[in-house]
């Protein structure tokens, strides 16, 4: 019998973000899960951290590899020849899902092959960044294709295993001038009758490593740890999906008309799904309701 999901949390050296990240992937709507750590090249503390979390929890398993090229891309290959989950999520062991990101990952993968979450993205100053995207739509997958944007992190990104397994190749070494995700991502979106679809609500907080070079590992630590427990909270969550609302309507006018389109008819579904949410307080309708003024204004 199949599993819901497959999750992979590929992992090097984060310290304690892992036990961070993968609470979150214990705590989904969808318990019929396997959560895989993949291992690159990982030190003493980072098996400690794994080992600990199987002992409470024996639907994670642990794949120790010494490091590989780039990020050890190939041995996600080899985990997910012997996965057993109907659709494959990612997990960034710095990252933070949402508890029904499993669960809306498997909904848009019912009739599609390749999915994209929604992330809310904190840069090191704190400021929210999110943005609709709609990977249906000819403009966004051009530039994936292209190799210009990247609307998917990989804590955002999901298929289904019977996509990837029709692949001519699976997870592989990434040439130079590439991201690992993106290149994945590349190979999902060329497959012949490709089917590829987008969430209209975040699902992910995403702590980009780009955005904080230089930091310690204990910063990054604290950083999701003021952070980790307010995930939980669903009124927490329906008040950072209002301010995500209000950062996506502020944003500047984008050139391609079908991309304008989507900015357009996405955000308004969003902001629906915003004020119908039972769990939205006062204060995050308020904050809906005035961005969606200032939308209509333009």
């Amino acid at each position: 019998m199949s599993l819901a999901a497959t999750v992979i949390v590929p992992t090097h050296d984060h310290g304690q973000t892992l036990r961070l990240a993968l609470a979150s992937a214990l705590e989904q709507t969808v318990a019929d899960i396997e959560v895989v750590v993949v291992g690159d090249g990982v030190p003493d503390i980072t098996r400690e951290i794994v080992d600990d979390v199987m002992r409470r929890d024996d639907r994670v398993q642990f794949v120790d590899h010494p490091k590989g090229p780039r990020n050890g891309e190939a041995y996600r290959d080899a985990v997910l020849e012997r996965a057993g989950g109907e659709i494959v999520c990612y997990l960034s062991d710095d990252d933070l899902w949402f508890p029904e990101h499993v669960e809306t990952m498997s909904g848009l993968l019912a009739d599609a092959d390749f999915a994209g979450a929604v992330a809310v993205h904190f840069t090191a100053d704190g400021e929210l960044l999110s943005w609709p995207f709609d990977l249906a739509l000819r403009p966004f997958r051009d530039r994936m294709l292209a190799g210009t944007a990247n609307f998917v992190p990989l804590s955002c990104g999901a298929h289904t295993l019977a996509a990837y397994r029709r692949l001519p190749q699976g997870w592989s070494t990434t040439p130079d001038g590439l991201t690992t995700d993106l290149f994945m991502w590349q190979k999902l979106l060329r497959l012949p009758g490709a089917r590829a679809r987008s969430a209209t609500r975040p699902t992910v907080l995403h702590f980009p490593s780009s955005h904080r070079r230089g930091w310690t590992t204990a910063a990054r630590v604290e950083e999701l740890e003021r952070w980790a427990p307010r995930v939980a909270d669903p009124a927490w969550r329906a008040k950072l999906i209002g301010a995500a609302l209000d950062q996506a309507m502020r944003r500047g006018a984008v050139n391609d008309a079908a991309v304008a389109t989507v900015y357009a008819t996405r955000t308004w579904r969003f902001r629906k799904w915003v004020l119908g949410a039972p769990a939205v307080g006062v204060a995050a309708k308020a904050l809906a309701a005035r961005a969606a003024g200032r939308a209509a204004e333009r």
